[in-house]
């Protein structure tokens, strides 16, 4: 598989792909907008710290919304919400925290302290804003880079990268081993339905890794966010885009566009794979948290260990 492709994931196919050629890097360049404060590449669900999107966030994961004030439109709880006892007063850890979302939503939950785990010098800048744990280290081989790591933790977040990564077993595997006995996971990754497997998104990825520099990376991101014509898109594709431009249908910030370009690889996870981790892994029990999902882009899954 090369920069840019995707494909629905076996564990047959594990130690079969070699690393992106940095993982330092590969998200390095959004996580630097965002903490620049270029609203593009901060405003968004998925990377703002302000308060009013972690509150969405806690609301999101338990269903309970902050101070009894009521949840915005559009943000919807899991069908099973994570039981805020798990994250209280324990000790987790966020592993791929990126800018520190899910860092500050352990720590508003009551979280009795939080490591954030990244390889991005800009997202370990972001997070260690709020919180002074932070580790650089590469989430694929923490076992064997730290082993003080293993067994120390009450809770994971494991949000939006096994999937993303050469070997998405090997990352889960790595993260779950942080896990104590009595301890829960939390896991999301992309459903073989998502948006990283479709073959519009793979032809811009990599249109986006053949670029020689960031400023035509970016330049890239404005093109394409613009919904400009591009010579080697289906003329379906082109067409559509004309036709959401005319109806001034909204654009998301680029940062969400930014996340789907960037990724060296995107893998969409069947349901039995990850059952098929967690079990190896020693979670005596998991459930899938957003089973009534219209349609299901992702699979969002907590695991407890006995």
């Amino acid at each position: 598989m090369a920069a840019g492709e995707s494909g629905i994931w076996r564990d047959e196919l594990s130690g079969r792909y070699p690393p992106p050629p940095s993982y330092a890097e590969e998200f390095e360049l959004q996580w630097k907008l965002a903490l620049d404060g270029r609203s593009d590449y901060y405003d968004h669900s998925g990377v703002s710290l302000d308060d009013r999107h972690i509150a969405d966030r806690v609301y999101e994961w338990t269903g309970r919304y902050p101070d009894q004030g009521a949840p915005p439109l559009g943000v919807a709880p899991l069908d099973r919400p994570i039981d805020p006892a798990l994250i209280r007063g324990r000790h987790c850890i966020d592993v791929g925290c990126g800018m520190g979302r899910w860092t500050r939503v352990m720590q508003a939950l009551g979280a009795r302290s939080v490591l954030s785990v990244d390889l991005s010098g800009s997202a370990l800048a972001s997070v260690s804003r709020f919180n002074p744990n932070v580790l650089r280290a590469d989430v694929m081989t923490l076992p064997e880079e730290h082993p003080e790591l293993v067994g120390r933790f009450d809770f994971a977040n494991f949000w939006g990268v096994a999937m993303l990564t050469h070997d998405p077993r090997q990352a889960f595997m790595s993260a779950a081993s942080t896990v104590r006995s009595g301890g829960a996971m939390f896991l999301m990754v992309y459903s073989p339905e998502g948006m990283g497997c479709l073959p519009e998104g793979v032809r811009k990825r990599r249109k986006f890794h053949a670029l020689p520099s960031v400023e035509e990376k970016l330049a890239y991101v404005d093109h394409v966010h613009a919904r400009r014509w591009e010579r080697d898109a289906p003329l379906v594709e082109n067409l559509k885009n004309q036709a959401r431009n005319l109806l001034g249908r909204t654009r998301q910030p680029k940062i969400g566009l930014l996340d789907m370009l960037e990724p060296y690889y995107t893998w969409g996870i069947p349901l039995s794979v990850i059952g098929g981790w967690m079990d190896a892994a020693g979670f005596a029990r998991w459930e899938l948290l957003n089973e009534s999902a219209s349609w299901k882009g992702s699979y969002e899954v907590l695991g407890h260990k006995p």
